[in-house]
C-alpha cells in the first residue's frame, strides 16, 4: 500500500484516537468526582444495633446548604433570622416523626414500631456563611427472640440526591447470616470518602438473619459528639469570599480579583469545557474574534443560568427542585454539542469522504473527471453555531456560585452577590477563550512553517507539515471529537432525568 493510500487511514485512525480518550475523560471517575451537586444533598446514615433486649437504629441526617436554605422557612417561623431553642425543638420533633415513618423494620415479614429514644438537630456552617442541617436520632424496638429474619427499610428523602448508608454493627455476641455492610464507611456522615460525588453509596434497605440471645444488654443511648462545622465541599474557597468582614473598597476589589481566579480554576478541572472549545475550533479553523465572542456568549450563559437556578431555590423549590433541573440542562448540552459536531463533520469531512467512497466503486473508474472533486470546506462555522456552543458549556452553572447567590440573599448583599458571580463567570470564559486563542496561533505557526522554504526542500518535514498531511484533517479530527463528546454528554445525562 502506498503513503498516498495509507495516509487517509492513518489519519482516521488519529481521529478515532482523539475521540475515544475525550470519551474516556469525561466517563471517568476523575471527571465524575468533580460533580458539583454536593451542596444539593440529602444525605442519610442508619446503624443498626442488636442488643439481647432492643434493636437500635442509630439515624443520621445531613442537610447540605441549598436544600438547609429552602428548609429553614419552616424552622425559623417567626423569620427573625435566628432559630431560637423553642423553634429547635419544634423542628426536630416534627422532624424526627417523620423519619420514624420513613424506615421500615420487619421481623420475619412483620412490621415493627420503632419508638424514639433520643434526637437532637444541629445547624453546622456550611460555605459562604450558610448554614447546613444535621439531625442525629435513636430509635429502638424489643429484639425477636431466637434466629430471626430481619429486613430494614430507609425511604426518607427518597427522591433527593445523597450519600444513603446502612450498617450492621457487629456487637460481641451477635450471631449473623447473610452478608449485611458492617463497615462504617462515612463515619456516621463526618469523613465523606473521596468517591461522594462520583460513586455514593446508595444503600436503602437490608436483610439478613440474626440470633441477638447472646448479645450484651443495651447502654444507655449516646448521641454522637456535635458538629459544628460542616464537611468541606468543593467550592468552599469561592464562597467564602460573600462573607467577608469589613467591606470596604478594597475588599470588594480583591474578593472580585480573587472570584476572577476561583472562575479560571474550575474552568481547569477536568470536564469543564476545555475538550468541548479546543475541539471546535480545530474543527471550524475559527478567528480570534470567534473565540473572544465564545468567551462572553459562555459568560453569560453561566451568570444567567445561576440567577435562573437561584430564583427557582428561592422561590419556587416547592414546586421545582433545583438539583432536578441539572440532568435536563446537561442533556440539553449533550444534545447540542452533538448536533454541532454532526454539522461540523458532514461541513468538514462527510461529503468529500462520500465522493472519494463512490469513485472507488468499479463502473466510476469509466466516468471519472478531474473536476468531479468537491471543492474543500474552508469557511467557518456560522455566528449561530458559535452561539450553540458558548450556551451548551456556560449552560450548567457551577453550584458554588450558587451557594454565593443565596448567601447574598441571606446576607442582604445583593450586588456584590452578582458582581462576584459574574466575575466568577468571566474568569471561566476567559480560560476557554484563551484556550481558543492559543489554538488559533498555533495554527497559525503551523502555517508559517509549512510555508518556510527550508520546509519544502525537506521530503519528510514537507510531508508531515503539507496540507495533504495531519493538518489538513485536523478539522475533521475536531469535529469528531465534538460529536463523541456529545454523545457522552447525552448518554451520561439520561439516568438522571426525572420527570
Amino acid at each position: 500500500m502506498t503513503i498516498a493510500l495509507r495516509r487517509p487511514f492513518v489519519l482516521a485512525g488519529i481521529a478515532i484516537v482523539v475521540s475515544a480518550w475525550a470519551m474516556f475523560s469525561l466517563g471517568s471517575p476523575r471527571q465524575a468526582a468533580a460533580h458539583p451537586l454536593g451542596n444539593f444533598t440529602i444525605n442519610r446514615y442508619s446503624r443498626i444495633e442488636l442488643y439481647s433486649d432492643v434493636i437500635r437504629i442509630n439515624y443520621v441526617l445531613d442537610i447540605a446548604e441549598i436544600p438547609a436554605f429552602q428548609e429553614m422557612d419552616g424552622i425559623d417561623t417567626d423569620g427573625d433570622g435566628t432559630v431560637s431553642p423553642a423553634e429547635s425543638n419544634t423542628y426536630v420533633d416534627r422532624a424526627t416523626q417523620e423519619i420514624a415513618d420513613a424506615l421500615t423494620l420487619l421481623f420475619d415479614g412483620e412490621e415493627q414500631t420503632l419508638q424514639p429514644i433520643a434526637r437532637r438537630v444541629t445547624f453546622p456552617e456550611g460555605q459562604g456563611g450558610l448554614d447546613t442541617i444535621r439531625i442525629d436520632a435513636a430509635f429502638e424496638t424489643p429484639t425477636p427472640a431466637g434466629q430471626t429474619a430481619i429486613e430494614f427499610r430507609d425511604a426518607d428523602y427518597a427522591d433527593r440526591l445523597g450519600w444513603k448508608e446502612i450498617v450492621v454493627a457487629p456487637l460481641p455476641g451477635l450471631v449473623l447470616q447473610g452478608s449485611p455492610p458492617t463497615d462504617d464507611v462515612s463515619a456516621e456522615l463526618t469523613t465523606y470518602p473521596d468517591s461522594l460525588l462520583s460513586s455514593p453509596l446508595n444503600t436503602t434497605n437490608v436483610s439478613f438473619s440474626a440470633d441477638a440471645t447472646g448479645a450484651a444488654a443495651a447502654p444507655a443511648p449516646v448521641l454522637p459528639a456535635s458538629v459544628t462545622s460542616a464537611v468541606s465541599r468543593q467550592g468552599a474557597g469561592f464562597a467564602s469570599l460573600i462573607d467577608a468582614d469589613n467591606l470596604t473598597l478594597s475588599v470588594v476589589l480583591l474578593a472580585l480579583l480573587a472570584a476572577f481566579g476561583f472562575g479560571a480554576v474550575h474552568a481547569l478541572e477536568p470536564g469543564h469545557g476545555k475538550t468541548l472549545v479546543a475541539a471546535y475550533f480545530v474543527g471550524v479553523q475559527g478567528s480570534a474574534r470567534q473565540a473572544l465572542m465564545l468567551g462572553l456568549v459562555i459568560a453569560a450563559t453561566h451568570t444567567i443560568g445561576v440567577l435562573t437556578i437561584g430564583s427557582i431555590a428561592i422561590f419556587a423549590s416547592h414546586w421545582v427542585l433545583p438539583e432536578a433541573l441539572y440532568p435536563w440542562l446537561r442533556l440539553a448540552s449533550g444534545m447540542m454539542v452533538l448536533a454541532l459536531g454532526v454539522r461540523l463533520v458532514t461541513m468538514r469531512g462527510g461529503g468529500r469522504f462520500l465522493h472519494k467512497l463512490t469513485h472507488l466503486l468499479p463502473w466510476r473508474h469509466h466516468h471519472h473527471h478531474d473536476h468531479d472533486e468537491p471543492p474543500a470546506q474552508t469557511g467557518v462555522s456560522p455566528w449561530r453555531s458559535l452561539i450553540a456552543l458558548g450556551l451548551a458549556d456556560g449552560l450548567t452553572p457551577s453550584p458554588s456560585a450558587l451557594i454565593v447567590l443565596l448567601a447574598a440573599v441571606s446576607l442582604g448583599r445583593i450586588g456584590l452577590g452578582i458582581a462576584l458571580i459574574v466575575a466568577f463567570s468571566v474568569g471561566l470564559s476567559a480560560v476557554l477563550a484563551g484556550i481558543s486563542l492559543g489554538l488559533l496561533y498555533a495554527r497559525q505557526v503551523i502555517d508559517r512553517v509549512r510555508a518556510h522554504p527550508l520546509v519544502a526542500r525537506v521530503p519528510l518535514a514537507a510531508s508531515l507539515t503539507g496540507e495533504s498531511a495531519i493538518v489538513r484533517v485536523l478539522p475533521l479530527t475536531g469535529a469528531v471529537v465534538l460529536v463523541g463528546v456529545g454523545a457522552v454528554l447525552t448518554l451520561r445525562a439520561l439516568p438522571g432525568l426525572s420527570l
